[in-house]
């Protein structure tokens, strides 16, 4: 009899310990600073931020301790900031950054945690102000600069973060060329 209790009390422990609970942690004004489920230091779905006055964050997905899917990171109005993606803690996939107007300012993939592919900056009106293309984090490939009326300024070759090459560069006098060495 006495080690079936000791046996049922262990396993009630143990069922404690792996169950998940409801994490809150709260700012000096009471309001809630940070909020998720899951395992002791490690969420597991939705971990939702939010700034002093009240207002949401971000949203950021977890799956046993590591983020995990998109998440979204706002403006204190309430407007997205940033969307992006992880895959076992690694951020992956496209990432979007938005003026507070709402409007797209950057648009970056990602592997493996780094910015490897298309690479497009925008002006708040709407205009591309960059394209080209990243690798490990730098510029690397061809880019085009626009101004914001959308007017080519200059483009040329990048290779890991370094003008290489000719470059054009264009004015209002014509077009000026810069000869890089590679």
């Amino acid at each position: 009899m006495k080690q079936l209790l000791t046996v049922l009390l262990i396993l009630s422990f143990l069922i404690s310990f792996s169950q998940e609970f409801e994490h809150k942690e709260y700012y000096e004004n009471g309001n809630v600073k940070v909020e998720y489920s899951g395992k002791k230091d490690a969420p597991n779905g939705i971990l939702k931020m939010y700034y002093p006055t009240g207002e949401l964050q971000g949203e950021l997905m977890y799956k046993k301790g590591k983020q995990n899917g998109p998440s979204r990171i706002y403006f204190q109005s309430g407007t997205i900031q940033k969307e992006i993606t992880f895959k076992n803690g690694v951020q992956t996939d496209t990432m979007k950054i938005y003026f507070e107007s709402g409007q797209l300012q950057e648009l970056s993939i990602i592997l493996n945690g780094a910015k490897s592919g298309i690479y497009q900056l925008y002006y708040e009106n709407g205009q591309i102000q960059i394209d080209g293309f990243t690798k490990d984090n730098q510029l690397d490939g061809y880019y085009t600069y626009y101004n914001v009326e959308g007017k080519k300024t200059k483009e040329g070759e990048y290779r890991m973060g370094q003008p290489i090459g000719v470059w054009k560069e264009y004015n209002k006098i014509g077009i000026t060329q810069k000869n890089y060495g590679q």
